[in-house]
C-alpha cells in the first residue's frame, strides 16, 4: 500500500498555484450580431473568464478588482471564431497593461488572449 501511495504521489503533476484575480465582466453584443448564431458562446465566455483571471498582466495588476466592458461577436474573417474585445471600465487605470485586450475562441473552444499594453 505504501508503494502505491509513493507511486501515485511521484506521478502527480505539481503545477504552481495561481491566485485568481477577481473580475467583473460586462458583456455587450457587437452591433449587428445575433447570439443564436454563436452556439459555443457560453462555453467560450466561461473559458475566457477563467483564462483572464490567471493571465500575468491581470495577476500583476495593482487593482483589487478589475471590471471590463467586453464586446463580443463573430470574427469577420471566420464566423466560426468568436472575437472578444475587453477594455477596463475604470478610466483612471486605462494606461495599465491589463486594461485593453482582445481574445478569440475557435470552433474547439481554444481561447487565445492578447493584451494591447496601453497601445
Amino acid at each position: 500500500m505504501a508503494f502505491l501511495i509513493l507511486l501515485l504521489s511521484s506521478c502527480a503533476k505539481h503545477e504552481p498555484e495561481v491566485d485568481f484575480k477577481p473580475l467583473q465582466m460586462h458583456w455587450v453584443l457587437a452591433e449587428g450580431e445575433d447570439e443564436t448564431l454563436m452556439p459555443r458562446k457560453d462555453e467560450c465566455v466561461i473559458l475566457l473568464t477563467a483564462r483572464l483571471m490567471a493571465e500575468p498582466p491581470v495577476q500583476a495588476s495593482s487593482a483589487g478588482e478589475l471590471s471590463y466592458k467586453v464586446t463580443y461577436g463573430r470574427s469577420p474573417e471566420n464566423p466560426k471564431i468568436l472575437k472578444f474585445d475587453g477594455i477596463c471600465k475604470d478610466l483612471s487605470i486605462m494606461d495599465k497593461p491589463e486594461c485593453r485586450w482582445e481574445a478569440t475562441c475557435d470552433a474547439d473552444c481554444k481561447v487565445v488572449v492578447n493584451f494591447h499594453n496601453g497601445d
